[in-house]
């Protein structure tokens, strides 16, 4: 998952400055229109070059037979009843790890799709060229590539709880950094952002998917995940929107940085509260 989600961050590193540049160069009018046409363009194309055959489809029956021996038989489960279980959607909504979960990436969603929409404005608005701007979000992008790769890894070795914590701290300290900023001003601290908000944006971009499997593997695993992320989904329209409100109501972001920390050790905690690690160990520790 890691691996493949950091696709994201080579696209943050090398589409914003880009885009920056052709808005510097054409105006975002002329942007849009461009973007309009290669974005599709380069899908269908990547489409056609790699997706030489069409997905095999699975019976019932074989599906059936491949899943449910590898959820019974799992070494690694921690609570044989639960990881035994096949879950449905209707039946996982109703339980506690499922309420914490929608809240933990709802949380994580404001965040991340908050502070991503808002990082560049907020530097033009403390005085920074918007094309230096855009560079320091590449920053971000390139540092989340790396970053993907080693929450991965390593929530495999020490655990979802205690990684994702080390990814909420990263994200808090990222954001630290720009409210020091708004006070000292040294050109070291957007790279520090860069680098910390990129490592925490990275883990709360890798590892839902592996905690949600934790709790609900199996054969309606996409379902359920679908629908806890479209709580992070909301969490992020919401963010991104409630960042500028208070932001022209206030005429700073600093009471938004805030909230957001705030909003972060929130979604730490209900993790805790969910507990992975009372349901299924991690490989790294596997001691059958």
């Amino acid at each position: 998952m890691g691996i493949i989600s950091s696709g994201v961050g080579i696209g943050i590193f090398v589409g914003v400055p880009s885009i920056q540049h052709l808005i510097n160069r054409a105006g975002w009018r002329m942007t849009y229109v461009v973007m309009a046409l290669f974005i599709p363009l380069s899908i269908v194309f990547m489409a056609i070059l790699f997706l030489k055959k069409r997905p095999g489809t699975i019976s019932s029956n074989s599906l059936e037979e491949e899943i449910v021996p590898s959820v019974i038989g799992d070494s690694l489960a921690v609570d044989d009843r639960w990881a035994s279980r096949s879950w449905t959607l209707r039946q996982a909504v109703f339980t506690k790890p499922f309420c914490a979960l929608s809240m933990c990436f709802f949380f994580s969603g404001s965040i991340t799709q908050s502070i991503l929409a808002h990082h560049v404005a907020f530097f033009v608005d403390q005085g920074l060229e918007a094309l230096f701007a855009s560079y320091i979000v590449g920053v971000t992008g390139i540092v989340s590539i790396l970053g993907k790769l080693l929450w991965g890894t390593l929530s495999d070795r020490i655990g979802r709880e205690v990684t994702y914590t080390l990814v909420i701290f990263c994200s808090t300290c990222g954001m630290i950094f720009l409210i020091a900023f708004t006070i000292l001003s040294s050109p070291c601290l957007p790279f520090l952002y860069a680098v910390f908000f990129g490592m925490g944006y990275a883990g709360m971009a890798s590892l839902p998917p592996l905690i949600t499997a934790d709790f609900f593997g199996g054969r309606a695993y996409g379902r359920i995940f679908g629908t806890l992320f479209i709580l992070n989904g909301i969490g992020g329209a919401f963010g991104a929107w409630f960042a500028g409100f208070l932001y022209d109501q206030v005429r700073s972001y600093l009471p938004f940085f805030v909230i957001m920390i705030v909003c972060g050790l929130l979604a730490c905690l209900v993790l805790w509260i969910a507990a992975p690690r009372k349901i299924r160990r991690v490989p790294g520790k596997d001691k059958t």
